[in-house]
Order: C-alpha cells, then structure tokens, then sequence
C-alpha cells in the first residue's frame, strides 16, 4: 500500500472512531464504537454494506472513502463489513505513533 493511501486510511479509522467532542486521536470504547456501528446499520441486518459505511464516514474524508473502503475496510471483498469486523478494526492511533 502506499504511504498516502495508508495515511488516508489511518486519519479516516481516527476520524471514523472520534466522537464529536473526544480529544484527536482518542479511541472510542466499545460501547461508543457499537453506537456508531448501529448509527451506520440503517436496515438493520447487522453489517454495513459500503453506502451505510460512508455514511457515517467524515465529510473531509469522503473523497478517499471509496479506496479505503476497497483496501481496508472491506478486505475480504464480499461488499460489506460485519458488526464483528467493524469492531475489530484498529481506530485510532497506532501504538508508537506508526
């Protein structure tokens, strides 16, 4: 992956993950990453499909949102992401910084 493209990603899971009010760079706890998963989940099936997933996307990140979500959202590339899966992503920031 390219450094911008994994740069992108990375500011988008941290802007993904930070509630309105958090400090930059503060992880959700799970109980809030849950809110923003069920926020996204408009039909109710317990996965997002990719509109429902940039939905809940930033607005200064929509423009990166559609490789994103091919490269790391959903990369098993079956169109959408499971409610197991969304929390399992890494949002926020790295351990070191990297």
């Amino acid at each position: 992956m390219n450094l911008k493209l994994f740069l992108a990603a990375s500011a988008l899971a941290t802007l993904v993950a930070a509630p309105a009010l958090a400090q930059p760079g503060t992880p959700l706890t799970p109980e809030q990453r849950e809110a923003r998963f069920k926020e996204g989940d408009k039909n109710g099936d317990n996965k997002l499909d990719k509109a429902e997933w940039i939905a809940i996307v930033p607005d200064a990140m929509k423009a990166q949102a559609d490789q994103i979500w091919s490269s790391r959202i959903d990369a098993d590339g079956d169109g959408f992401i499971t409610k197991d899966q969304f929390m399992a992503l890494r949002m926020g920031p790295r351990p070191g910084g990297n």
